[in-house]
């Protein structure tokens, strides 16, 4: 005789009254960090929110519609916004100064 198995039974998230559970709730993804020592505001972008392509500065490549990204904008001037790779963003330390 073979042993029985039992069915595993998927484990469901209970949800809170406010609609979704806390797994599917997600934050703005704004963080803050510095860059060249200018305090700036970093978002995430997530591939259905990217409408059109922009360029790195990081590597001078063109992030394409629909690419999940970073939109890092400086705290002392707001329109002067620069849409990251997110691995370009890692490294930003190690580039060269211009």
């Amino acid at each position: 005789m073979s042993p029985t198995r039992r069915r595993a039974t998927r484990r469901r998230t209970p949800r809170p009254a406010g609609g979704l559970p806390a797994w599917a709730r997600a934050d703005d993804g704004t963080t803050t960090d510095e860059l060249d020592g200018v305090p700036v505001e970093v978002r995430t972008i997530q591939p259905y929110q990217a409408t059109k392509a922009y360029t790195c500065p990081g590597c001078h490549a063109v992030i394409p519609a629909g690419t999940g990204h970073l939109v890092v904008v400086p705290l002392v001037d707001p329109e002067d916004r620069r849409h990251w790779h997110r691995s370009c963003w890692s490294r930003r330390h190690r580039r060269r100064p211009r």
